[in-house]
């Protein structure tokens, strides 16, 4: 039996190559793992893992037509921005099992990204700073923000995991416009300010204090911090590898 573990595994963005539960969990040493756009060979099981490739898994390259293949999407983001899409019906249509990251969509088993189970999340260290800044690096200039050159900022492409997440962790306050900023500071506990640019920002597990381009300065008293958010992720997701590997057992 083959599983293959697909996500966007070559990406500058360190939320998507980290969001695949082959990095999480031990797995058959059959297992493998693929990035989602790059043809393979096929396979008996494909889980799908990650943010917002829902929409396109149908048609993705990667994604192989086996007949009696099983299909399951592990923690991604399934509220489209438009009410219909034949994009997101065929993925719906294609997946045995949907686990979605986005809390609230009742049509699916809830199971937030899987990169809350990292060990850096269990003890962070103490803040440095009393704000830090982690952008997005493709929509922090299309949203026209400015960040001031006394506050720390790091990017969400190029560095590694750990460095994403030791500079999240130095801030007591984290100013953010990407979803796993937003995230992975909420996970540690910190005060958190998001500022969106689409709909996937609307369903963490616990919300964070959103504001804008023009405002979030002015609102850094405001951030939100949801210290008991680590413990409810971390079981929602135990709870849907249990599905999982259920599915996975029944399918052998």
């Amino acid at each position: 039996m083959t599983i293959a573990f697909l996500h966007l595994r070559d990406t500058d963005n360190i939320g998507d190559r980290w969001c695949s539960p082959y990095d999480w969990f031990d797995w058959p040493e059959s297992a493998e793992v693929r990035d989602l756009r790059k043809p393979g060979a096929p396979y008996d099981i494909g889980v799908y893992g990650g943010g917002k490739i829902f929409g396109g898994l149908a048609s993705n390259p990667g994604v192989v037509r086996k007949p009696g293949a099983l299909h399951i999407a592990w923690g991604v983001g399934t509220l489209q921005n438009f009410p219909i899409s034949l994009k997101y019906a065929r993925a719906r249509a294609m997946c045995t099992l949907v686990g979605s990251r986005d809390r609230g969509d009742d049509r699916y088993a809830y199971s937030p990204c899987v990169s809350c189970m990292a060990p850096q999340f269990d003890n962070p260290p103490p803040p440095r700073h009393s704000v830090v800044f982690y952008a997005h690096a493709g929509k922090t200039d299309r949203q026209g923000i400015t960040v001031p050159s006394h506050y720390p900022i790091m990017t969400n492409n190029g560095s590694s995991h750990a460095d994403a997440l030791s500079f999240i962790a130095s801030g007591e306050t984290v100013v953010s416009n990407s979803y796993h900023g937003v995230y992975w500071a909420l996970l540690m506990g910190r005060r958190v300010i998001c500022l969106p640019f689409s709909r996937k920002f609307s369903a963490f597990h616990a919300a964070p204090h959103f504001s804008s381009p023009k405002r979030w300065e002015s609102e850094l008293n405001q951030g939100v911090m949801h210290p008991e958010m680590l413990t409810e992720c971390r079981a929602a997701v135990w709870a849907f590898k249990q599905q999982v590997d259920g599915m996975i057992a029944r399918h052998s």
